[in-house]
């Protein structure tokens, strides 16, 4: 790899200020970055019925979407009809002990939601609505599986099992394991999967002579998904106002004449972008499972993600991304950019194992971000964290501290803490890159390592979120001294100079550069390569740019090059100085 290259794409990965990135032009702040886990059949969890590796398999999920900048995990609670929580209601599922409501001995849900909010990260409860079984035997259970408990409900369609959605009866009792469940569980949201009829063809003709009061079927079957959606809703709200509630439709609402698609209102009477626009949800993650373009005559995703965002009425939608397929998984990039260019909230991906390994997101979850708050929820910000206190405990790791806020006007507290870091300036908080911890609202201190230092002096601020992702103003700004770097500018008159610090063992550390300008020029700072055949050439262009006068300093990774002679070459309008570099076999 180029070596400038190379420096760039460290000093990025450590979260220093503003490497390699246009300020003009940053990352966005505040988009959801989410990922069905799905439970359904062990595809990404679990793969055992141990408890320990169950639980080691949870945490690894935290973890790993956390280091890659995620923010949310959509956990499919409900795959068919069971619980992957305790429920009195549903049986435990089968996937935990190999049995069909046998107690696991641990809460899954409970165990992630303290995991995830300990890395701040949000859970959302995915569930399955009017799908309860798959193709495979029923066994008995305790409590009884829906479908055994009331076979009259169900209907055979495609060969799995489906609840009638036009009995008020079976709409009534799904809705009340949806009520049980937010209310027993800490949740931020609730994404209903399958709450919809499986197609045209499926047989209520019984169903419909009973409760239909000569409503026209297809407006009769949209009024009955709808009917679950607007109870939950009200039941919800009055329980718990600051739950999320979305759902994921089928990817295309309006038809599609280019495709032949038709759309899901018509197609499985899913009347999805009315919940919104009536505020009956908060967002949406319509399944918009195609590559980008209709060369095989599917539907366009750059177009739907566009359409669907038309149709918002102001509310939020994270594109669902279909990393199963490998053609989308080729284009997730694209993807994610479509979908920013569309103007959605944010992007979801199916499936977790799908996504690994996760360098098909190339760059663009480089940086951490927030998710966007809802204003129609809540718009009352918290207030800033008090008495922030910045010290080098020891070289290059700064410690913070700060006291929690008192509450806000409407009496909440932080939920999490999101820290900034700057250099050679106070941290925007409006620049993704400029954020390296998001810590839960218990946190009062934060370590904070600088591995490859790039500034003399480094500047914190820190604000606070509550629930609802509201952001306070940010808190004062404190201040620390990189001390390696603090020697190293002692060397620098105030004359063009040139210094620098270069570790002694060979994974010992960055090497330190420092050099003083006496006025603003141009600067061109290079590695030059000595040749016996080929003679002197730049091996890497580490500097080309006008600069202020005063010192500037740069910490670089460990040098990569092939054993040889080196001179590192700061050349100005009115200087030119060298030093060798001592690049060893």
């Amino acid at each position: 790899m180029h070596w400038t290259r190379a420096v760039v794409l460290l000093l990025a990965a450590i979260r220093t200020a503003t490497a390699g990135f246009d300020p003009l032009s940053p990352p966005p702040k505040r988009e959801v970055r989410a990922v069905w886990v799905a439970t359904a059949a062990g595809l990404d969890w679990p793969k055992s019925t141990d408890r320990s590796t169950q639980q080691s398999s949870l945490r690894s999920i935290v973890q790993t979407l956390r280091a890659a900048h995620f923010n949310t995990i959509f956990f499919q609670v409900r795959a068919r009809g069971d619980a992957y929580y305790r429920s009195t209601l549903e049986p435990w599922a089968e996937n935990l002990t190999g049995t069909l409501g046998a107690d696991p001995g641990w809460d899954p849900l409970r165990f992630l939601l303290e995991e995830a909010h300990q890395a701040g990260m949000e859970v959302h409860a995915w569930f399955n609505v009017f799908k309860v079984r798959g193709p495979n035997p029923l066994p008995g259970s305790s409590p009884l599986h829906v479908t055994r408990l009331h076979p009259e409900w169900t209907v055979l369609a495609d060969g799995e099992l489906w609840l009638d959605p036009g009995l008020p009866e079976a709409r009534r009792y799904t809705l009340g394991v949806a009520i049980d469940l937010i209310t027993r569980y800490d949740l931020d949201g609730i994404n209903f999967d399958f709450v919809r009829y499986p197609g045209r063809s499926f047989p209520d003709d019984e169903t419909y002579r009973r409760f239909g009061n000569g409503t026209g079927r297809d407006a009769w079957r949209r009024a009955n998904v709808t009917a679950f959606i607007a109870d939950f809703h009200a039941r919800a709200r009055a329980l718990k106002p600051g739950l999320k509630i979305g759902s994921s439709p089928l990817g295309v609402y309006e038809s599609d004449p280019a495709s032949g698609t038709t759309g899901s209102p018509q197609a499985v009477f899913q009347e999805s972008e009315t919940w919104l626009k009536s505020g009956l949800q908060d967002y949406l993650s319509p399944q918009v499972y195609w590559d980008i373009g209709a060369s095989r005559g599917d539907p366009d995703f750059a177009g739907l993600v566009r359409r669907w965002q038309e149709g918002s009425g102001g509310r939020h939608i994270y594109a669902g991304i279909a990393a199963y397929k490998a053609e989308v998984l080729r284009e997730l990039v694209r993807q994610i950019d479509e979908s920013r260019a569309a103007g959605n909230s944010g992007q979801v991906f199916f499936r977790y194992d799908n996504l690994l390994p996760l360098s098909a997101l190339g760059d663009r979850y480089q940086f951490p971000a927030l998710s966007p708050p809802m204003s129609w929820k809540d718009s009352i910000p918290p207030k800033p964290p008090t008495h922030l206190a910045v010290s080098e405990v020891v070289t290059n790791v700064f410690q913070l501290e700060w006291k929690a806020p008192p509450p806000s006007p409407d009496g909440e507290t932080p939920s999490r803490y999101v820290v900034y870091r700057g250099s050679p300036a106070a941290p925007r908080t409006d620049y993704s890159p400029n954020i390296i911890a998001i810590l839960p609202g218990t946190a009062d201190y934060l370590l904070d390592t600088v591995r490859v230092p790039t500034g003399l002096t480094y500047y914190y601020t820190i604000t606070a979120l509550d629930r609802a992702n509201n952001e306070s103003d940010p808190s004062t700004v404190g201040t620390g001294v990189v001390r390696e770097l603090l020697a190293l500018k002692g060397k620098l008159s105030s004359f063009t100079t040139l210094a620098a610090s270069f570790p002694q063992g060979k994974d010992s550390g960055p090497v330190l550069l420092g050099y003083s300008l006496a006025r603003r020029q141009r600067v061109l700072l290079q590695i030059l390569q000595h040749d016996s055949v080929r003679g002197e050439s730049a091996s890497s262009t580490l500097v080309d740019s006008m600069q202020d006068s005063g010192p500037h300093v740069l910490g670089l990774t460990r040098l990569n090059l092939r054993p040889g002679r080196y001179t590192l070459r700061l050349q100005t309008d009115g200087a030119v100085l060298e030093q060798p570099l001592p690049i060893r076999p």
